[in-house]
């Protein structure tokens, strides 16, 4: 029993090390993925428009903060619609 109290033990004070070393290296790698964007090229914001809209695309240009790209597209009942996609989260406003 006592040998058994001692290896859970010892499993767990290994576990709790393992944890603590590999915790910076998730922090790490959550910060970096909180930067990365969403969207990456005016194709992508595109396809993402077209998916949601359906319809023809007719323009894509990217913002002047390079915060994102604003599409032009012609939906099948002929309306126009503008919108904005985040490149940092990957929302269409607008």
């Amino acid at each position: 029993m006592k040998v058994l109290s001692f290896i859970g033990m010892m499993a767990l004070l290994g576990f709790s090390v393992e944890l603590q070393a590999y915790q910076p290296v998730m922090y790490a790698q959550a910060k970096a993925n909180h930067n990365q964007l969403k969207v990456t090229s005016a194709s992508q914001a595109a396809h993402l428009v077209k998916s949601r809209f359906g319809g023809k695309v007719l323009k894509v240009s990217k913002s002047k903060g390079n915060t994102g790209y604003r599409v032009k597209l012609v939906k099948k009942n002929g309306h126009v619609v503008s919108v904005f996609v985040d490149a940092k989260t990957g929302k269409i406003k607008g």
